[in-house]
C-alpha cells in the first residue's frame, strides 16, 4: 500500500469533480461469503473496486454512469469476502461533477438486493405517475386550451424525465449516457412552473411584485440553461441554487394569492410544502453545506417531487370546478336577466320582446299551421283618463287589476298564453275552440273594470286567426283593426244608450 503516500491527501471530495481514491481496512467477522460493494448518493462517472485480501485474494470491479449496470438504479458490484480475513477495500471514484458527497457501503448481497429491489420499484411508480399526471393535463389542455393545464403538463413531464435521467433510466433501457444533459432538465423545472402559477394563480392582477420577479427568475433559469453543457462542473451547484430560490418564491406567490382571496392556492402551498420539506434536507447537501442526513435523498426528493404532482393537479381540479361555479352563477345570472329583459316589471306578464320571441320560435301562421288559434288583442280603456284624473298610481293599480284577472281567466284554459305588449294593451293566445268561453270571459271582466275604474274604462278586444295571416304583424295588425271596429261599435252604442236615458229624463 505504498503507493498511497504518493497521492495528496484530500479533507473532502469537491462537488465540482475530479479524481478520488478512498482505503479503508475490513476485517470479516461474518461467515456470509457474498457482498456487494456501492457508492451510492450522487452520481460518479467512472468507478473502480478493488478488494485485497491478507490470504493474497485481489478482486476488480468496474463501474458508473458510463458503465453496464448489475442492479438498477446504482453502482453496485458483487464480491466475495470469506471469513476471519483482513481486506483493504479501496474505490477510485471520478466524475467531473459530484451531485452530492459519495457514499461507500458494504452490505450482504441478499439485503442489497431486497433494499435495491424496492427502490427501483418506488422509482418506477413515481416516474409512472408523473407521466400519467403529464400526460393527463396535456389532453385536458387540448379540449380547454388553458394554458395553466399546458405549462403543468410540461413542468411534469420535465420532472419526470429529469429524475429518469438521474436514475439512469435512459442507461439501463437503451445504453444512452449524457452527463450533460441531467441538469438541463432540472433548470427547466422553475421555467414551465412559473409560467404555470402565472396563469394558475392569476399572479399579474393578485400581485403584480411577485410577478415580477417570477420573471426576474424565470429568465435567469432560461439564461442558466447552456451552464448545463458548458459548464457541467458546476451545473449541479446553480440547478440546486436556482431550485432553492423557485420553491421559495412560489411558496410566497401561493400565501399572497390566497390571503387574497383565490381559494385553489391552498392546494398549491401544499404541493409545494411537500416539494420543500425533501429540498430542505437534500438541497444544502447539494452545495456541500451540510452533510445528508438520512440515506435515499433523492428518492425521498422524488417521492415528494411526485406528491407535489399531485396536490398540483388538484388544485387544478379545485381551478376547473371553482370556474364550474363561477361559470354556473354566470349562467344563472344571465338567465335571471334574461327573463327581466322578457318580463314586464310592473305586472310581471311575459312583455313584447317575449311576445315577439314566441312568434318566432313558434311555427303557428298560415294554412300549414297545426292548430288553428286566435290572438286577441286587447286594450284597456280609459287608462289615460285615469292616469290625467286619478293619478299614475291609481293607473298602475288599474292595469294591475286587469293583469290579475287576465291571467286568472287564462289559467282556466288550456294551452293559453298571455302578454303584455304595450302601456295599455295585451294579447292572448288562445286555440279556436276555446274562443267564445273567453269571449264570454273577457266581457264579464269588462263589466267589473268599469265598476272598479268608473266611467269610460272597460276593456276591448279583437282577435284574428292564424291560418289568415301571413306573418305575425299580419296577424297582429288584422287583431289591431278588429278591435278597433268593435271598440268604435261599443263607443257608438254606449252613446246611443246616454241620449236615449237623456231624452227619457226630458219625458
Amino acid at each position: 500500500m505504498g503507493w498511497m503516500s504518493s497521492l495528496e491527501k484530500a479533507d473532502k471530495i469537491s462537488l465540482t469533480g475530479g479524481s478520488y481514491w478512498l482505503a479503508m481496512p475490513v476485517l470479516m467477522y461474518e461467515t456470509e461469503p457474498e457482498w456487494v460493494v456501492n457508492v451510492r448518493n450522487s452520481i460518479v462517472e467512472s468507478l473502480d473496486y478493488y478488494v485485497i485480501g491478507d490470504d493474497d485474494s485481489y478482486q476488480k470491479a468496474r463501474t458508473g454512469y458510463d458503465a453496464p449496470y448489475e442492479f438498477l438504479f446504482d453502482y453496485g458490484r458483487k464480491v466475495e469476502l470469506n471469513y476471519g480475513v483482513e481486506y483493504w477495500l479501496i474505490v477510485r471514484m471520478e466524475s467531473r461533477y459530484f451531485s452530492s458527497i459519495p457514499k461507500v457501503e458494504l452490505k450482504a448481497y441478499g439485503e442489497h438486493r431486497r433494499n435495491s429491489d424496492l427502490e427501483a420499484m418506488a422509482v418506477i411508480l413515481c416516474l409512472g405517475g408523473l407521466l400519467f399526471i403529464a400526460l393527463y393535463n396535456l389532453l385536458i389542455y387540448t379540449s380547454i386550451l388553458d394554458r395553466a393545464f399546458l405549462y403543468y403538463g410540461l413542468y411534469v413531464l420535465t420532472y419526470f424525465v429529469a429524475w429518469g435521467l438521474t436514475f439512469h433510466i435512459p442507461a439501463h433501457l437503451v445504453s444512452f449516457h449524457n452527463l450533460e444533459l441531467h441538469h438541463l432538465f432540472f433548470i427547466g423545472l422553475p421555467i414551465f412552473n412559473i409560467l404555470f402559477y402565472k396563469h394558475f394563480l392569476q399572479l399579474p392582477e393578485y400581485s403584480p411584485k411577485l410577478w415580477y420577479l417570477s420573471k426576474v427568475l424565470l429568465w435567469t433559469c432560461v439564461i442558466a440553461l447552456p451552464t448545463s453543457i458548458f459548464l457541467v462542473s458546476h451545473t449541479a451547484l446553480i440547478a440546486s441554487v436556482l431550485i432553492m430560490l423557485w420553491i421559495a418564491l412560489a411558496i410566497t406567490c401561493g400565501n399572497v394569492c390566497l390571503l387574497k382571496g383565490f381559494s385553489p392556492a391552498r392546494y398549491f402551498i401544499f404541493a409545494f410544502t411537500c416539494l420543500l420539506l425533501p429540498a430542505v434536507i437534500i438541497l444544502p447537501g447539494n452545495l456541500g453545506l451540510t452533510p445528508d442526513f438520512f440515506e435515499y435523498a433523492e428518492l425521498a426528493t422524488l417521492v415528494g417531487g411526485t406528491v407535489d404532482a399531485l396536490l398540483l393537479s388538484l388544485a387544478l381540479a379545485s381551478k376547473i370546478k371553482l370556474l364550474s361555479e363561477e361559470r354556473q352563477t354566470y349562467i344563472e345570472t344571465l338567465g335571471e336577466a334574461w327573463e327581466q329583459v322578457r318580463q314586464d316589471q310592473l305586472t310581471r306578464l311575459p312583455n313584447r320582446h317575449a311576445f315577439d320571441e314566441f312568434m318566432q320560435s313558434e311555427t303557428l301562421l298560415g294554412k300549414d299551421a297545426k292548430q288553428t288559434q286566435h290572438l286577441f288583442l286587447l286594450d284597456l280603456d280609459g287608462l289615460k283618463q285615469v292616469n290625467h284624473q286619478l293619478g299614475h298610481q291609481e293607473g298602475d293599480c288599474l292595469l294591475l287589476y286587469a293583469a290579475e284577472q287576465l291571467k286568472a281567466i287564462c289559467d282556466g284554459f288550456e294551452s293559453t298564453s298571455l302578454f303584455r305588449i304595450g302601456g295599455d294593451n295585451f294579447v292572448i293566445l288562445i286555440s279556436v275552440e276555446q274562443t267564445p268561453a273567453i269571449e264570454a270571459r273577457l266581457d264579464e271582466l269588462s263589466i267589473t273594470i268599469e265598476k272598479e275604474g268608473g266611467k269610460d274604462t272597460g276593456l276591448s278586444y279583437g282577435y284574428a286567426l292564424n291560418q289568415d295571416a301571413k306573418d305575425a304583424s299580419e296577424w297582429l295588425r288584422t287583431a289591431d283593426m278588429n278591435m278597433y271596429i268593435r271598440k268604435t261599435e261599443k263607443r257608438r252604442l254606449k252613446h246611443s244608450q246616454s241620449r236615449t236615458v237623456a231624452m227619457d229624463s226630458v219625458v
